[in-house]
């Protein structure tokens, strides 16, 4: 164990525990606030609020938008850590329960990685520096306020697994693993990576064992028995064809045998396709560059970011890749790890450097990475989702309209606001079922400034950029508008709500006195999201 050096033995800690706190309240607040302005989707939030709010009405991890049928969830993502949200759901049946999960699990990891640095650098100063690398990340302050997703939950037992690794606590180890595997279907992968690393650092390989056995047993059943078993197509889902953006694994292989064979018999190709045409360098080397290449100086720490590494670089969907996702959250607590034991190593080879010296020098080029990349509207930060308001609070109208149309009721929304309605049999994605479903639900306003046209050299490939007001939409914004244009027009739907700006349609309704109202809503929604009359 090290001595620690300070006046005081909880001196340190006391000023992580605030930050930590600090950190948790931004990121939480932001996370609130992008939830309340219509920022997050019915395809990540809506989904998860589906498919705890169907396990307590008797259709287990139910999900309609994906699909746009009845799904079991376990058969898109094995997530069954969703499952923690029921007994949560039971007292208040809440998005926020998500977000707030969320913004503490993420906070939270500074803590161990803190325990960490100290033990390692013989240092709690150090330890307090590297814990603040970590929650400033450019990839942990994106992905934190995010949509919610399962994988962010397993963000503080990767530290955690580190930590035990380090202290030499097999069973605390073994514990955050079973934690891990309920999170995402691949993170078997990170449990072998987890017992390689045991084995490497403590030389015990009888327990290195056995985890190694567990993450293997894991892919085994999970992606070719359960998965398979509840899914639609017989199969997973991101290999199957012809599902657009979801298919994103398919060029590897229709199943997890013909991916295994296309990895081994072809890796030069794979390799050449992974880093050049898909930007694959570029993707490391942002990761990387935060701390400044010295997990490399730690590489057989990396061992367990194999399973997301190799997830988001062979995915064919651009997002998985990007600064402003959540793919890469639960690469960043081992990459701190690696970095510190890189730190440590450098240290031990040329007095030139020392421990605490090359930690702040990490401390600031994450801080600065943290600043330009941030989400948030700070003088010269990227602000990549560019909201209408940054500060939200909860709009009424959202509980008028659940009044209104009832939780029997099938629904089309919108995307954006979809999430606000997710707690139902069936809902989908506008303009899915539209035809087939009791209520349309659309909200006639930009959630986010970034109303841009895509260029010409992109639109053969992509309908929409992430974070335009397209990708809020989930579509065009001219069809978006023609499609309402339709529905005033047609018989089948009418106008039972319209409180600008919101619109709610029910099937069979007779007409409505603000028809013309809502005609003036669209020719100056027009003007302000750039549309021509050709379009």
């Amino acid at each position: 164990m090290y001595k620690a050096i300070e006046t005081s033995a909880n001196y340190w800690r006391r000023y992580v525990g605030r930050i930590i706190l600090m950190h948790f309240i931004l990121i939480c607040l932001v996370g609130l606030s992008r939830h309340w302005g219509f920022m997050t989707s019915i395809n990540d939030n809506g989904v998860f609020d589906q498919a705890v709010w169907g396990t307590l009405h008797g259709k287990l991890l139910l999900n309609t938008s994906q699909l746009n049928q009845p799904i079991n969830w376990l058969g898109f993502h094995f997530q069954p850590i969703l499952f923690l949200f029921v007994p949560f759901y039971v007292l208040i049946p809440s998005i926020i329960w998500f977000i707030i999960a969320q913004a503490f699990a993420l906070s939270i990891t500074a803590w161990p990685i803190f325990l960490l640095a100290s033990r390692v650098c013989q240092s709690e100063k150090t330890g307090l520096i590297w814990a603040l690398a970590y929650l400033v990340n450019p990839y942990l302050l994106n992905a934190a306020v995010w949509d919610f997703h399962p994988i962010t939950l397993a963000v503080p037992f990767v530290a955690i697994c580190m930590l035990s690794i380090e202290g030499k606590n097999f069973r605390a180890l073994l514990l955050s693993c079973l934690v891990i595997l309920s999170c995402k279907e691949h993170l078997g992968i990170m449990v072998i990576g987890f017992g390689l690393l045991w084995w490497i650092h403590n030389k015990r390989w009888k327990t290195a064992t056995s985890l190694i056995f567990i993450g293997i047993a894991h892919c085994i059943l999970v992606l070719d028995i359960i998965m398979p078993a509840f899914s639609p197509s017989g199969g997973h889902l991101m290999l199957s064809k012809g599902m657009g953006q979801l298919s994103r694994y398919n060029w590897l292989g229709g199943s997890m045998k013909e991916v295994f064979q296309t990895l081994l018999f072809n890796p030069i190709s794979v390799i050449k396709i992974v880093l050049v045409e898909m930007n694959g360098v570029r993707y490391l080397l942002m990761l990387m560059i935060f701390f400044l290449g010295l997990p490399l100086v730690g590489l057989e720490f990396l061992l367990p970011g194999l399973a997301d590494l190799t997830s988001n670089t062979l995915s064919d969907n651009p997002m998985s890749r990007v600064f402003f996702a959540y793919h890469s959250v639960s690469l960043i607590p081992v990459l701190s790890v690696a970095a510190i034991y890189g730190t440590k190593r450098i240290s031990r080879w040329s007095k030139k450097f020392s421990m605490i010296g090359l930690s702040g020098v990490v401390l600031i080029a994450s801080f600065v990475g943290g600043y330009l990349l941030a989400p948030l509207p700070l003088p010269g930060s990227r602000n990549f989702w560019k909201p209408v308001h940054f500060l939200n609070l909860p709009d009424p109208t959202v509980s008028t309209i659940r009044s209104i149309v009832g939780e029997e009721t099938s629904i089309s929304a919108q995307a954006n606001i979809g999430a606000h309605f997710s707690q139902r049999r069936e809902i989908y994605r506008f303009p899915n079922k539209v035809g087939e479903v009791d209520v349309i639900i659309l909200r006639l306003e930009s959630p986010t400034t970034n109303v841009n046209n895509i260029p010409d050299q992109i639109k053969k490939s992509r309908r929409y950029l992430i974070g335009t007001l397209d990708s809020h939409l989930q579509m065009d914004r001219t069809e978006y508008i023609a499609s309402i244009e339709h529905l005033m027009l047609s018989k089948e739907y009418g106008v039972i709500f319209w409180h600008d700006p919101w619109l709610v349609f029910k099937r069979g309704q007779a007409n409505h006195m603000a028809y013309k109202q809502i005609e003036q809503k669209l020719s100056q929604l027009r003007k302000e999201w750039k549309m021509n009359n050709k379009e």
